[in-house]
């Protein structure tokens, strides 16, 4: 090795190595792929509108970090660099989603005075739901990840540094995006792959050559080969293994963390609630959070049909936490109801179980059931509510332990057209029995459903207490608030609260009008004051009657929120304040029913099946359980559009690759690029001579043992006669290696070496011609 080159140290080395491989503008493709993976995964998320703004961010990201890091500047320079530049990238692309009446510098101005304004509410704790603000700190976080890996790379060269930040922050995007967008995390896999292959391979032909080790010229080739094979491996086999985190073992490991992370939501809840500001067209996609924020518009698109004994109220989730300007669900632990034998749902009186069959028309993975859902007939996971183990009375870790389903989550995606079915317990509880009910709430209950925040003006206590006074019981108060908010106007079009009002007096006070998310809301803080445990639920309220089919028709117009109240005896009850929805009846004293309720509270203690309490017949579990369903998940997946068009993406890939690789094999190598070396490798001559004779029983040539090797040259040279002087030196060499007395140098095997990278593509072009039969100018354009 040089002085120079010695002098360089370990990472110009790499860099410099690439360099002469050419490829460094291949590693550049694999980064700025990455980054702009995850960047069109945040847009594709659809959390708020304009994050389409983010991928020119993460492009010139890269470019930056690229540049600074192969010049020759310090790391402090680059640190400037990067935050001057960034910050000029980020307002530029940004200042785009500002109002396009003002001036470019006003816009600027508009987006710094929003993140202002931002800031100093988070930080007297009364922050404000602002998306604009959301998509400025994603678009800051894509520089930050893309720059560094940029820089990371081609200045230190350290490898997993470049992969890994991308990589987490891409997963946990994925994790709460909807499932179709699976195939992101497949193209910044192979991406990322490759790169560790390029980057290894780099690393070791430092080694080979500070040990003077021979290898191949053409080795980059087998490894780029190789590594995509493996990628493809890698990524099917991810995708068709059953989801690792359903195991018990990973969730104990994983259970530590749950509480920070759980807090951690719950901030970012607060800070990035993404209200959207202006109409938005509301979407059937439910998840644990809920804004209240400006207009909303529904369509008549279908959403799903129901076969039920009961058209009121299909629920999602629940929602337990309210932030003035939202609401989210927070401390729910995941579970797999195959694990149900682990967890019960808690039994109320005057509860009679419903069977329910959905049919869908949209792609969701959220499960709807009526309340207090009990099973549903497809692999699914759940949030699930429990109480402290104290408070359940579980004393050792394999007892039972009571708790709600919050939210029900199918393991694979429902396609239009699915079915599923569900089991509920709905409540038959009469008003007398309500009326009745004691208040003896138990401890998380009040801890979990009673908190407010203190940003809650007085006013809408005091309007509270005055329309309640003399009334002495639970139902009579929720009954009394639920009539006074049936009186506001229903309005979808109102312009939402400002940032930092509270959405409860806006809708009360001073807009005295909104949509169920706002009647809701008013009507769970009111109790909730009041000290009577309340929360929301999400879902769909009374479908349209389809008299050929005998089901419900659900449409996006259905979309509704309600308050769910709790009665110790008697579970959560609903309650129904919103202006346009038809009120609640409930008998006026206890009724018989078909299922009674002891009995049926005893038969699920004794662990029964719920499915065969509530009449439905088990059916048989087809394709292979739940192995059949994980070799189904890449089937389904093709189905998706998006599937089609990765697929589409991968042949071409994968045949382009293909002709590039024909096309560098089949030609010789460029002028100046002679293989130096240090020492002559062991087996050097005989190793190219059997390369030789191999590709001569590849183009058909006989293999006598008597032949000598001076005969099998010859043979080979009538059927390639451009390339008789090539073949005839490595001949020679190979002769003189066995036969002759002295050693062959370093400039034969340098030499011969050479002549072997100029024979081999006319080797393989012959084999082309015998085995691929296509006309001339086909040829001729693919692969020379």
């Amino acid at each position: 090795m040089s002085t120079y080159t010695a002098s360089m140290g370990p990472v110009h080395e790499r860099v410099r190595t690439r360099a002469e491989n050419g490829g460094v503008w291949f590693d550049f493709f694999l980064i700025l792929t990455m980054a702009v993976t995850f960047a069109t995964s945040l847009a594709a998320a659809q959390w708020a509108s304009g994050l389409a703004q983010i991928a020119p961010v993460a492009v010139m990201a890269v470019i930056a970090g690229t540049l600074v890091a192969r010049s020759g500047f310090s790391a402090r320079f680059a640190l400037v660099y990067s935050l001057s530049v960034g910050a000029a990238a980020v307002l530029s692309s940004i200042s785009l989603l500002a109002p396009n009446t003002l001036p470019a510098q006003q816009r600027v101005y508009y987006i710094l005075e929003r993140t202002g304004n931002w800031m100093y509410r988070a930080m007297i704790q009364q922050p404000v739901a602002d998306q604009l603000v959301f998509v400025l700190f994603m678009a800051a976080l894509t520089w930050v990840l893309a720059f560094s890996a940029a820089w990371s790379y081609f200045r230190n060269g350290r490898k997993w540094q470049t992969v890994l930040p991308v990589g987490v922050a891409l997963l946990i995007n994925l994790y709460y995006a909807p499932a179709h967008l699976r195939f992101y995390f497949a193209i910044y896999l192979l991406a990322a792959i490759l790169l560790l292959v390029r980057a290894t391979l780099t690393e070791r032909e430092i080694e080979w050559r500070s040990e003077r080790v021979y290898f191949p010229m053409d080795i980059g080739f087998d490894f780029m080969r190789d590594g995509i094979i493996f990628a493809l491996f890698i990524i099917t086999v991810a995708w068709i293994l059953p989801d690792a985190t359903g195991g018990n073992r990973l969730k104990t490991i994983l259970q530590p963390l749950e509480e920070p992370w759980q807090n951690f939501q719950k901030e970012w809840s607060d800070l990035f609630n993404t209200a959207a500001y202006g109409r938005v067209e509301v979407q059937p996609v439910f998840g644990t959070s809920l804004a209240l924020s400006g207009p909303r518009t529904v369509t008549d698109a279908p959403v799903m049909d129901v076969k039920t004994p009961v058209n009121r109220y299909f629920r999602a989730t629940v929602l337990d936490t309210y932030t003035s300007s939202g609401w989210f669900l927070q401390e729910a632990t995941g579970l797999d109801l195959t694990e149900v034998e682990k967890v019960q749902t808690p039994k109320f009186k005057a509860r009679r179980g419903v069977i329910q069959e959905y049919t869908t028309f949209i792609e969701t993975n959220v499960l709807i059931a009526a309340p207090q859902p009990e099973s549903v007939d497809m692999p699914a996971d759940a949030r699930v509510l429990l109480p402290p183990i104290e408070e359940a009375g579980a004393a050792g870790a394999g007892e039972q332990r009571v708790g709600e389903l919050a939210m029900l989550i199918a393991h694979e995606t429902l396609r239009k057209g699915d079915s599923y079915q569900a089991v509920s317990y709905i409540t038959i509880a009469s008003v007398e029995e309500l009326r009745a009910d004691h208040t003896n709430y138990p401890d998380y209950i009040k801890e979990r459903y009673l908190a407010l925040p203190d940003t809650i003006p007085q006013r809408v206590f005091d309007v509270t207490e005055k329309l309640t006074q003399g009334l002495d019981n639970p139902y009579d108060i929720a009954k009394q608030l639920e009539t006074y908010l049936r009186g506001y106007e229903y309005n979808e079009s109102i312009p939402g609260p400002k940032p930092g009002q509270d959405a409860v007096d806006y809708f009360l006070f001073e807009e005295r009008a909104g949509y169920c998310n706002y009647y809701a809301s008013s009507l769970a803080v009111m109790l909730r004051y009041l000290g009577i445990p309340t929360r929301l639920a999400v879902g769909y309220a009374t479908g349209e009657p389809i008299p050929e089919t005998g089901a419900y028709r659900l449409r996006e117009k259905d979309l509704h929120t309600w308050v769910e109240v709790f009665f110790p005896t008697y579970g959560w009850i609903e309650f129904e304040p919103t202006a346009s929805e038809p009120v609640l009846a409930r008998p006026s004293s206890a009724v018989e029913t078909q299922d009674d309720p002891t009995e049926l509270g005893q038969n699920l203690s004794e662990n029964k099946d719920p499915e065969e309490d509530a009449g439905i017949e088990p059916e048989p579990e087809q394709g292979g359980g739940a192995m059949g369903s994980a070799l189904s998940a890449p089937a389904e997946f093709i189905g998706q559009r998006w599937g089609y068009l990765l697929l589409m993406v991968s042949i071409l890939g994968v045949l382009l690759l293909a002709i590039w690789s024909a096309r560098r094999m089949t030609q010789p190598p460029k002028p100046g690029k002679k293989p130096v070396f240090r020492t002559v490798p062991a087996g050097f001559a005989v190793r190219l001579w059997e390369k030789l004779v191999t590709w001569a029983r590849r183009l058909g040539l006989t293999d006598a043992p008597s032949l000598t090797p001076l005969e099998r040259a010859h043979m080979m040279a009538e059927l390639a006669p451009e390339a008789a002087a090539d073949i005839q030196a490595i001949t020679q060499l190979y002769i003189r290696d066995q036969y002759s007395p002295h050693p062959i140098t370093v400039d034969d095997a340098s030499e011969a070496h050479m002549r072997w990278l100029t024979l081999r593509p006319l080797l393989i072009r012959r084999w082309l011609d015998m085995r691929l039969r296509m006309p001339k100018g086909l040829r001729r354009a693919l692969f020379w």
